[in-house]
């Protein structure tokens, strides 16, 4: 059970991580590249990062729920 908690707290940390260099890379590319002002860019990469971070969220928790699920009916059937 511990193991399982842990690999989730690793997979939340590197989810987070992830979406931060995803921000960064967007961030800097529509700035430099596409000419676009800073605060603009900004405002533009973290709605791209909160759309993500909902997203998965949403299926993280979907997830979630169907496992508490199973564990319940599993808990009644024995």
């Amino acid at each position: 059970m511990i193991t399982k908690i842990i690999w989730e707290a690793f997979s939340v940390a590197l989810l987070l991580y992830g979406l931060y260099l995803v921000y960064v890379f967007l961030w800097f590319s529509s700035f430099r590249i596409l000419e676009i002002d800073m605060t603009t860019a900004k405002i533009i990469s973290g709605s791209i990062i909160g759309i993500i971070l909902l997203f998965s969220s949403f299926k993280w928790t979907k997830k979630k729920r169907k496992e508490l699920q199973l564990l319940k009916e599993k808990e009644k059937e024995e």
